[in-house]
């Protein structure tokens, strides 16, 4: 590995579209938004301090990767999941993402392997935190890091994929649901799947993101499928 800067997960420079379509998307997969929840396209165009066009446009980008059933002239409801979704969701996200991980190893460099161990670091005190505020910042990290595996993996198309597959927010409720054991557990795999990466095995490092995958889903399937914004 060489000490080239790690890549960035975002792009530098985005439209008022662009920047309210990632907003909207980062609250969404943070948990920040619950499912059900209604966003409002005059309530958050006056937020962001665009047109209602701009906005609209945003949320049907959010509509076509299926994080929200939008509704022109009315706005748009964060989709929530059944436990038949919920199960179909991370057998697809373990299938994509051990893909990416298995690309991303021979190509991962000194700075990503730092920038994806100062995410589990932050992560790791947060794993005894209670607060609905740390369990948000938790799942915003967790999606960062797995976002900045797939970026390295410099495939496109299993970027475009993954981008249609839900995690966050699924996250989110189990990090609420199951506390400090679950959270050391899941933040334990992401050293483990850092430790793979680093020796440029990919096949290791497939083995290790599926497993952590799946685990995610086995904790899933026993949290209440249909949880309302409050919980």
């Amino acid at each position: 590995m060489t000490d080239t800067a790690a890549r960035s997960t975002f792009p530098e420079t985005m439209t008022g579209g662009d920047h309210a379509y990632a907003e909207l998307r980062s609250r969404i997969m943070s948990g920040q938004y619950a499912p059900n929840t209604v966003l409002r396209a005059q309530a958050l165009a006056e937020e962001f301090g665009l047109s209602r066009t701009p906005l609209r446009e945003a949320l049907r980008r959010l509509a076509e990767t299926g994080l929200v059933q939008y509704e022109p002239n009315k706005g748009a409801t964060v989709i929530g999941y059944t436990a038949e979704q919920m199960a179909e969701t991370y057998f697809v996200r373990a299938a994509l993402e051990s893909r990416a991980a298995g690309l991303a190893a021979p190509r991962i460099v000194d700075a990503d392997i730092k920038l994806l161990t100062d995410r589990i670091e932050q992560m790791e005190p947060l794993t005894v935190a209670s607060d609905e505020v740390d369990t948000v910042e938790l799942g915003r990290l967790n999606s960062e890091f797995h976002a900045h595996i797939v970026e390295v993996s410099g495939s496109l198309q299993l970027k475009t994929l993954l981008r249609s597959v839900s995690q966050a927010p699924m996250m989110v409720r189990n990090f609420r649901s199951y506390g400090s054991e679950f959270r050391r557990r899941s933040n334990h795999h992401h050293r483990d799947i850092v430790t793979a990466l680093q020796t440029g095995d990919a096949l290791w490092a497939e083995v290790a993101m599926r497993s952590h995958i799946l685990a995610a889903r086995n904790a899933a399937m026993q949290v209440p499928s249909t949880p309302t914004p409050g919980d």
